[in-house]
């Protein structure tokens, strides 16, 4: 029979680790998914782990009865679970890492001290039985920091806000709390628990509130922009009023683009995608690695002769979005499309056969974690094996060099446009006159003559493609092939921190300079006397290393 001790000790596992999953997801929301959020909660959390279980040691030495003393920690640690909501809320700010540094380690440190003392309380037996009766427990451990990651990061983060989640943690270690001291004998001290009950339920309803929750004050636009929200164990996603059109779609707390299907004020810079009807004569096949906000393939249902879309998308929840947009909510219902949830990569591993004509990848920022997945060298080499002879492989280099020298290492031809990469087995050139036969996404044709000044026709009508090695040479940039192992475009020409100057580049309006992330140094007080301040909710529909879709 499985004694309490060991339950104690699954129990300290399961929510130790709970509570970490719990944790890198908002720092990587308030750090805009930077690379360095997991290994930062990993840091602080081992830490907290080392700190407590020497306190937790101490006390297996000097405590009376163990189990009361399980007890207290459990109880103060269910008021700092309960009340970490309030915390986030109110001073966890990217400028404040030691305020995150120091949280972490305390919400770790207080279950670390249990450690000990579940071993102390399980490991009764001595001589050759010690290392068994040892052993026991630590396997309980176990368990329980399997279990809970999983539970957390796959079940209840797609059915609970991160401040449910807290809350509920608080919740459990309560229970736990008043199980010690049950088990103690010394039923005294259950007003400790009880005094935490009566504290987390006064605070419960501001502790953890619906929604985004205290994930609002940390998001891009603040709680009050914030249209549409949707959350699950894929990540957060958020929609923010925008005075350009449409709403200003973000996902992970990162900008990714615009709802906007306006081909006139082209808020959304659909010329990037509309170039490539410029470039292809007869693209019947075509595949989306990412659909977002939808606005790309709404308007890209009218290029002529499409006979079908596949789009890849690894969050479910965009579909759900789609369809509270009038404008784009039609994509849904054209037979031509495929929606298929899954990781791209994978997408196009299990689908060896498949082929395209264009392959479009609006990707999100190369400095995100992950984002070398969809940007290395080996992943477009297997992109090119997709497309179909004369096919054109298309995708946004958000201002990174190395995204371009990848492409060029790749592909025989290999363009820069804004800051999109067109790359193909042959020699690419617009004839603008194809795009008289594209339908707009209001049903229109468009029109060549006299063009409306910043529309898509207006962009297109002067776009020039750069080589990619000439754009490369001319700015002098330190570009480097990207590959699955190196991780260049998230570490060594990523941002370090969501504070850094060049992440002002990304909430630049339209004047912000072109591909000038790896180029050189960003001189942060020349960018804020020279540019005009970034619009509301940081939306720069226009801005040249914006992935927008």
């Amino acid at each position: 029979m499985l004694s309490f001790p060991w339950w104690l000790s699954l129990f300290i596992g399961f929510f130790s680790l709970s509570v970490e999953i719990l944790w890198v997801r908002v720092v990587g929301f308030g750090f805009k998914t930077l690379p360095f959020a997991f290994s930062f909660v990993l840091a602080c959390y081992l830490v907290g782990i080392a700190l407590g279980a020497a306190y937790g040691k101490r006390l297996c030495a000097r405590a009376q009865n163990l189990y009361v003393a399980a007890a207290m920690v459990l109880a103060i640690a269910a008021l700092v679970d309960a009340l970490t909501p309030a915390a986030i809320s109110t001073f966890l700010t990217p400028e404040r890492l030691w305020a995150y540094t120091l949280t972490i380690i305390v919400a770790a440190g207080l279950k670390s001290v249990l450690f000990p003392i579940a071993h102390h309380l399980g490991s009764l037996a001595e001589g050759p039985r010690v290392g068994s009766s040892v052993s026991k427990i630590y396997f309980g451990n176990i368990i329980g920091a399997t279990l809970g990651p999983l539970a957390t990061g796959f079940f209840a983060l797609d059915h609970l806000n991160v401040d449910e989640c807290f809350l509920l943690s608080g919740a459990a270690c309560l229970l736990m709390s008043m199980a010690c001291v049950l088990k103690s004998g010394r039923l005294l001290y259950i007003g400790a628990p009880l005094v935490a009950a009566l504290l987390l339920s006064l605070f419960a309803a501001q502790a953890a509130r619906p929604g985004i929750g205290s994930l609002g004050t940390l998001a891009v636009g603040g709680p009050g922009a914030i249209t549409r929200f949707a959350a699950n164990r894929h990540g957060v996603v958020h929609y923010v009023r925008s005075p350009f059109g449409g709403d200003g779609v973000f996902g992970g707390n990162v900008y990714d683009g615009l709802t906007s299907v306006d081909a006139d004020l082209n808020a959304n810079r659909l010329d990037r995608l509309y170039l490539l009807a410029l470039l292809h004569p007869h693209p019947r096949r075509i595949l989306v690695i990412g659909l977002s906000g939808g606005a790309w393939v709404r308007a890209l249902e009218g290029f002529p002769g499409i006979e079908r879309i596949d789009v890849v998308e690894i969050n479910p929840v965009y579909v759900d979005l789609i369809r509270t947009y009038p404008d784009l909510a039609p994509l849904l219902a054209d037979p031509r499309l495929q929606i298929h949830i899954d990781d791209g990569r994978r997408w196009l591993k299990r689908n060896p056969d498949e082929r395209f004509d264009l392959i479009i990848q609006n990707t999100t920022y190369h400095w995100r974690a992950n984002a070398g997945n969809l940007l290395s060298r080996e992943y477009f080499t297997s992109s090119k094996g997709h497309l179909n002879a004369g096919g054109i492989f298309s995708a946004n280099a958000t201002g990174s060099f190395d995204v371009l020298a990848t492409a060029q290492a790749v592909f025989s031809s290999a363009y820069r446009y804004a800051n999109f990469v067109y790359a193909s087995d042959h020699p690419l050139s617009p004839d603008l006159s194809r795009l008289a036969g594209v339908r707009r996404p209001d049903g229109k044709l468009f029109v060549l003559e006299q063009p409306r000044f910043g529309s898509v026709a207006d962009f297109l009508a002067t776009a020039h493609l750069d080589p990619a090695a000439t754009f490369i040479a001319e700015h002098h940039a330190d570009a480097q092939v990207i590959t699955d192992d190196n991780l260049v475009s998230e570490y060594r020409h990523g941002l370090r921190s969501a504070l850094e100057p060049a992440a002002l580049l990304a909430l630049l309006p339209p004047a912000a300079a072109e591909f000038e992330v790896n180029a050189a140094p960003v001189d942060a007080a020349a960018v804020s006397s020279t540019a005009p301040a970034a619009p509301a909710a940081s939306l720069a529909p226009a801005a040249a290393d914006t992935p927008n879709r």
